[in-house]
Formats: C-alpha cells, sequence, structure tokens
C-alpha cells in the first residue's frame, strides 16, 4: 500500500472525510496516469457539503482540505429564454404604476366608473389619458346625446381642438350632418365655420367633402376668386380645379395672357371684351 492510500485511510480514520470522499480519491489513484483524471470529473459533480454538516468536519470543500487545485469548471450554457408573459396578466409593479398615475393626477374610483360607463371596459391607460387632458363624463355624455359612439382618442382629439357641441349642430344644420369625428376635427383645426359653408354654398359649390372644404379654406379660395375664374371665361369648376389655380397663382392677368396668345378665348361678359 503505497503512501497516498494511506493518507486517505488516515483522513478517513481521524474522520476528515467520510467514506463517500475516501472511495473517490481511491479511485482518483488508480486512474492517475490517464490524461483527464475522472478523480477530477467525480470531484466536478461532487458536491460538497458544509464543514459542519453531517458527512464530518473539515475547513472547507474537499479540494481545498486536501490542498488540490480546483478544476476549471465548465461554461454555463445560456439559459432559454422566458416565455412572453400572456396577456391580460400585467405585473405587480405595472398596476402599482397605474394606481399611482391615477393618484397623482386625482382620478377617484368615482370618474373610472362613470367614464367606464359612458365609454365602455375601457383601460386604466385610457382612463388616465381623459383625466389628465381634464375630460368630465358629461363631455363625453353631450356627444352621445348628439349620436356620436366616440372612442377614448376621438374624444381627447375633440377636446384639445375645442370641437364644440354647437358647431357640429350648425354643420348639421347647414347639410352636414353625416361628418365622422376625424372630419369634424379636421374642420375646427382649420377654422371652416357655416360662414364659409354659406358662401361656397352661395358661390355654387354645393357638393362638397370635408377634405374639399378644407382645402379650399386652406388656399384662400372665396367667392370673389370663384366669381373671378368664371368672368374670364372658364366655366363651372369643382374644388380641385379652384384648389390648383389658386395653387399656381392663376390670375386675371395670366388668363388674359392665354387669350391674347389664342390659348383661350375670353368669356364675353369679361370687362375688358364689353
Amino acid at each position: 500500500m503505497n503512501e497516498e492510500r494511506m493518507q486517505i485511510l488516515e483522513m478517513l480514520a481521524a474522520g476528515k472525510i467520510n467514506v463517500a470522499e475516501a472511495q473517490m480519491l481511491l479511485a482518483a489513484l488508480d486512474k492517475a496516469t490517464e490524461p483527464e483524471p475522472e478523480a477530477l470529473k467525480a470531484a466536478q459533480q461532487f458536491d460538497p457539503r458544509p464543514p459542519s454538516g453531517p458527512f464530518g468536519a473539515g475547513p472547507g470543500p474537499l479540494f481545498e482540505r486536501l490542498g488540490i487545485p480546483r478544476p476549471p469548471r465548465p461554461p454555463r450554457p445560456p439559459r432559454p429564454p422566458r416565455p412572453p408573459r400572456l396577456p391580460g396578466r400585467g405585473r405587480r409593479a405595472d398596476v402599482i404604476d397605474q394606481v399611482l398615475q391615477l393618484r397623482a393626477h386625482g382620478i377617484s374610483a368615482d370618474y373610472l366608473n362613470q367614464m367606464r360607463a359612458a365609454l365602455g371596459d375601457i383601460s386604466l391607460d385610457d382612463v388616465i389619458a381623459l383625466g389628465i387632458h381634464g375630460i368630465r363624463p358629461e363631455y363625453v355624455q353631450r356627444w352621445r346625446d348628439l349620436g356620436f359612439e366616440l372612442d377614448t382618442d376621438q374624444v381627447v382629439a375633440f377636446a384639445i381642438h375645442d370641437v364644440k357641441p354647437d358647431y357640429v349642430r350648425a354643420l348639421a344644420d347647414a347639410g352636414y350632418d353625416d361628418l365622422s369625428a376625424e372630419d369634424l376635427v379636421a374642420l375646427t383645426i382649420h377654422g371652416v365655420d357655416v360662414k364659409t359653408l354659406t358662401m361656397l354654398h352661395d358661390a355654387g359649390l354645393t357638393d362638397l367633402s370635408a377634405d374639399d372644404l378644407v382645402a379650399l379654406t386652406i388656399h384662400g379660395v372665396d367667392a370673389d376668386f370663384i366669381a373671378t375664374m368664371r368672368e374670364l371665361g372658364l366655366g363651372e369648376l369643382d374644388a380641385d380645379q379652384l384648389v390648383s389655380l389658386k395653387t399656381h397663382n392663376v390670375d386675371a392677368d395670366f388668363i388674359h395672357e392665354l387669350a391674347d396668345m389664342g390659348l383661350l378665348e375670353p368669356h364675353e361678359k369679361s370687362p375688358e371684351s364689353m
């Protein structure tokens, strides 16, 4: 029996190692000539017990107690990504954040319940958006009374751009009673009022869409411009043609230049032809 085996047995007898550890070390001595000792493989997989555990006392893990250098650990394989959280479960942190936002913006449970009664089962984020913009349940109800089933984004857009129920009633009285929420926002933003509608109607433009009304207003097409184009011989023009003429600065002087070149016959009622 060689010296290494004697040392192992003496440590076993002294209680420094247990039987399993002694067997592992003896097996390691038998394979000491191999390139990668099996004892090191076994030691890698061995789970050292605490020094004061039921497997005997000692100053530390087995390798440290025996003065054997610890072999390098193999790299751990990457952890698989966690599956995405199921919709609707939410996180506690998110819920707490939403509760704090409700509190910060002074949104009460009564306000939340009233808004959900008016707009359906909207999310807390929607309720917070409504509260931030100071939208009251009564404001939503006024639109419902007018027949508008608005969602949260539309209600917020109406509030931001100050779309008024009285304005919508006036548009309806002028014949524009089928406008969408987006149309009403666009008309309000660009200042298309009932006076503009009346002017265009009196000028002969009676079948205009919301986009037509916005384009005519943006480019400054008014009753005088429409009348001038007619007097110069261009006849009845639709909204797109009027906008194109206005956009390219077509005026009376330019029309007369075309007439002088023989490209356009002047209207018989034009002041220059009378």
